[in-house]
């Protein structure tokens, strides 16, 4: 009897590890994809788009563009630093679309993950900026003595903590602090003439504006100005109509007019365009 139930004890045990081997399993832990932009309208505009692929520093191959002023000769040129998320190219195309008919180049990237851009989105926001940045200004044909750096949210972060990096690739001629998280004395490495625009809703507006710019100020003769958006919510888009859907597709017409206004203005007095 007892080896009889020792043999019934081998055959189910058998069984069951012949179940567990040709059952499914669960799959391994993966990095999770960067989730896909939403549809939304794309602003129409005249440019000539020049496709644009660049190695990050880990060796993925990150894409990107620039969009000339079509029949203009050595245009300043805006280098876009994105804010958080897996946001692609066309995430700034509304800026693209204000900036190049007012004779502006402007290149854009997409984060890693996103768009043409390969690897997983999750990790090197800083050296992916920095390497869009080397990849931005490689490029022939736009004004050398005029680059802007234009950086929003996250961006300026960015920017403000590797800002000599990026200094020792091309030293900008300004750089535009959009939706800017930089508190007071935060702003001094930022060596350049600088321009804030923040929204009148910024719950820390005192700091990241006003205590800000008199910072800057008061360490260099380079210029620092502050432009405080009405009725806009943190990234300056119009919130006078009531709060954005980010999943209604007409969301890049509602950036703000009054935050357009002085950026356009102050690239116009430093790049030194009527």
């Amino acid at each position: 009897m007892s080896g009889r139930s020792s043999r019934w004890r081998l055959a189910l045990a058998l069984l069951a590890g012949l179940a567990w081997a040709c059952g499914p399993r669960p799959p391994a832990p993966s990095p999770t994809p960067a989730a896909p932009t939403p549809a939304f309208v794309l602003l129409p505009f005249a440019s000539r788009v020049q496709p644009v692929t660049f190695p990050a520093a880990d060796g993925v191959t990150l894409a990107g563009q620039t969009d000339w002023p079509p029949d203009q000769e050595q245009p300043p040129l805006v280098v876009i630093l994105h804010h958080s998320g897996a946001v692609d190219r066309d995430s700034y195309q509304y800026l693209a679309a204000r900036l190049v008919p007012a004779g502006y180049a402007v290149f854009r990237f997409d984060k890693r993950g996103t768009g043409r851009s390969g690897g997983v989105y999750g990790c090197c926001e800083a050296d992916d900026a920095l390497a869009a940045y080397r990849a931005a200004v490689a490029q022939p044909g736009y004004g050398p003595a005029r680059v802007f750096i234009v950086a929003q949210s996250l961006g300026t972060r960015i920017l403000a903590e590797r800002f000599a990096d990026f200094q020792a690739v091309q030293p900008p001629a300004g750089v535009a602090l959009l939706s800017s998280l930089l508190r007071g004395e935060a702003v001094l490495s930022v060596r350049a003439p600088i321009h804030i625009i923040v929204a009148d809703s910024e719950p820390d507006l005192a700091e990241i504006g006003a205590a800000a710019q008199r910072a800057h100020q008061a360490a260099y003769a380079y210029g620092a100005s502050l432009f405080v958006a009405p009725h806009a919510e943190h990234t300056l888009f119009d919130i006078s109509a009531g709060p954005i859907d980010w999943s209604a597709p007409d969301w890049p017409t509602r950036f703000s007019e009054d935050a357009w206004r002085s950026l356009a203005g102050w690239l116009a007095e430093r790049a030194g365009r009527p």
